[in-house]
C-alpha cells in the first residue's frame, strides 16, 4: 500500500462511483458482458465494505471493458460539458456491449460525479496492453535486433508520457467538478507469470531478460504516476493508491488468469485488491463470521455483525431474528406489552409497534401492512422473532441484502 494517510471519512452517506476500465467493471476471464452481467469485482465489494463500515451508500460503475485514458478524457470531456458524445467519439473499437448505454448518458455521468464522496479509478492497462499484445515474449531478448530494442523503447516511452499527460487530465476534470471527492486508485501491474527456484527467479512463457525489461517500464510508469498523484495532493485533492503491482505481480499465477493468457484479476485477485482498498480507505476489511450449519445469512448492524445464542430465521425470503438482539444491535429502545403480546421499538422520534401474529404494524401510530409474515412467538426457545426489514424501514433506517455474501446490512 502506498499512501500519505488514510483516506477516511465519518460521513454516514456514501456515494461511491467507480470508474474506468474493465478492472472496473470486475472483468474476469471468461465472462460474458451483457446487461444481465453481475460482477463482484473492486468497486462491489467495496461497495460492500461501505455498508459494513455502517455507511448508508450508493453505487454507481461506469467501467467500460478496454477502455484507455485518451478515451476516458474524451468521455469526461464530454460529461464535463453534459454533452452526448458516441462510443466511436471516445474510442473506436470499444467490445463492451454496455458501451452505448453507458457512454451515452453523459448527464447522469456528471450528476454522479458531482455527487460522489468516493471515486474508485482504474485506468491505464489498456494503453500497455497495446504494446505487449505486439511481442514475441519467447524471444530471446538477445536474438533482439537494436532496432527491434530501440522501437520498443520507444513505444514503452511515448505511450508512459500520454499515459501521464492524460491521466493528468481526467484527475484535473474530476477534481474540478467535485473537489472535495476522494479518490481511491491504483498503479499498472505486469502479471509476467514467474517461480522462485532454489532462490531464483524464473518467468513462465517469458524470456527472463525480456521480463526485465519490461518490469523496468513497469517501474518507469508507476513513477510518474506516483508523481502525478503527489502534485495532485499538493494541490489538497484527497486522492491515494493501493500498489497494485507488489499485490498482483507476487502472485500473478494465483490472482490472475495468466495462465489462460488473461490478465485479468480472478476472483482471488479482486478480492486481494478489494482488502488492500478497504485498508486505504477505512483502514480495516471486514468480514462476517463463518457461518454454523443451518444459519442462512449473517445481519450487520451499524458495522458490527449481530452474533445470537439464536438462529437467523429466513420465511419466504425474509430475515427473522430474535427481537432482542435486533433492538439491542440498533441501539433501540424496547417496550412490550404481555396484554397485547405488543413489541414498541423506539430509535429517536420513531416508534415502531410490532404484534406477534398481526399481518399489519404501526409506525409512529400509523398502521401498515406488513410485507412479510408476521412477527413469531418460538415457542420452543421462548423467543419473538421480527422482520428485520419491517421492523428497519419502519424505524427510517437503510437496508440492504447481499446474495453474494448471502448478509443482511442495516444502517441508521
Amino acid at each position: 500500500m502506498v499512501s500519505s494517510g488514510k483516506v477516511q471519512t465519518e460521513k454516514k452517506s456514501l456515494n461511491i462511483l467507480v470508474l474506468g476500465d474493465s478492472l472496473a467493471v470486475g472483468y474476469e476471464h471468461e465472462h460474458r458482458l451483457n446487461n444481465q452481467f453481475k460482477p463482484y469485482g473492486i468497486g462491489e465489494q467495496i461497495y460492500e465494505q461501505a455498508l459494513f463500515h455502517g455507511h448508508r451508500a450508493t453505487y454507481a460503475n461506469y467501467g467500460v471493458l478496454g477502455l484507455r485514458t485518451e478515451g476516458l478524457k474524451l468521455w469526461l470531456d464530454a460529461a464535463k460539458q453534459q454533452q452526448t458524445i458516441k462510443p466511436a467519439a471516445v474510442q473506436l473499437g470499444l467490445k463492451d456491449p454496455r458501451v452505448d448505454t453507458l457512454i451515452g448518458d453523459t448527464a447522469q455521468l456528471h450528476d454522479d460525479i458531482v455527487n460522489a464522496d468516493l471515486i474508485m479509478l482504474s485506468i491505464g492497462g489498456n494503453d500497455f496492453l497495446q504494446i505487449l499484445t505486439q511481442l514475441d515474449l519467447k524471444k530471446t531478448w538477445s536474438s533482439w535486433t537494436a532496432a527491434e530494442r530501440e522501437q520498443l523503447n520507444s513505444q514503452l516511452a511515448a505511450t508512459t508520457e500520454n499515459y501521464a499527460q492524460q491521466l493528468t487530465s481526467i484527475l484535473s476534470i474530476l477534481s474540478e467538478l467535485n473537489p472535495d471527492v476522494m479518490i481511491a486508485t491504483q498503479n499498472q501491474y505486469l502479471p509476467v507469470p514467474k517461480l522462485n527456484i532454489n532462490g531464483k527467479e524464473v518467468y513462465l512463457e517469458v524470456d527472463s531478460n525480456l521480463a526485465n525489461v519490461l518490469i523496468d517500464a513497469r517501474a518507469t510508469i508507476n513513477n510518474s504516476f506516483s508523481e502525478i498523484i503527489a502534485e495532485f495532493n499538493k494541490k489538497g485533492l484527497a486522492i491515494q493508491y493501493i500498489d497494485a503491482s507488489t499485490v498482483i505481480e507476487d502472485n500473478a499465477l494465483n490472482l490472475t488468469s495468466i495462465a489462460q493468457m488473461d490478465i485479468h484479476p480472478n476472483e482471488k485477485g479482486y478480492k486481494k485488491l478489494a482488502e488492500e482498498y478497504s485498508r486505504l480507505i477505512w483502514g480495516d476489511y471486514r468480514t462476517v463470521e463463518p457461518r454454523k450449519e443451518g444459519i442462512p445469512l449473517s445481519v450487520v448492524v451499524n458495522g458490527k455483525e449481530v452474533i445470537s445464542s439464536y438462529p437467523t430465521k429466513l420465511i419466504e425470503g425474509r430475515t427473522y431474528l430474535v427481537l432482542s438482539d435486533i433492538t439491542q444491535a440498533m441501539g433501540a429502545k424496547l417496550g412490550w406489552s404481555n396484554k397485547t403480546q405488543t413489541a414498541t421499538v423506539t430509535i429517536d422520534d420513531r416508534v415502531v409497534e410490532l404484534t406477534i401474529d398481526a399481518k399489519t404494524y404501526k409506525v409512529n401510530g400509523q398502521s401498515y401492512t406488513l410485507n412479510a409474515s408476521p412477527a413469531f412467538l418460538d415457542k420452543e426457545l421462548n423467543k419473538t422473532y421480527v422482520p428485520v426489514a419491517a421492523l428497519s424501514e419502519g424505524l427510517g433506517l437503510f437496508v440492504e441484502y447481499h446474495a453474494k455474501t448471502k448478509t443482511v446490512y442495516v444502517n441508521r
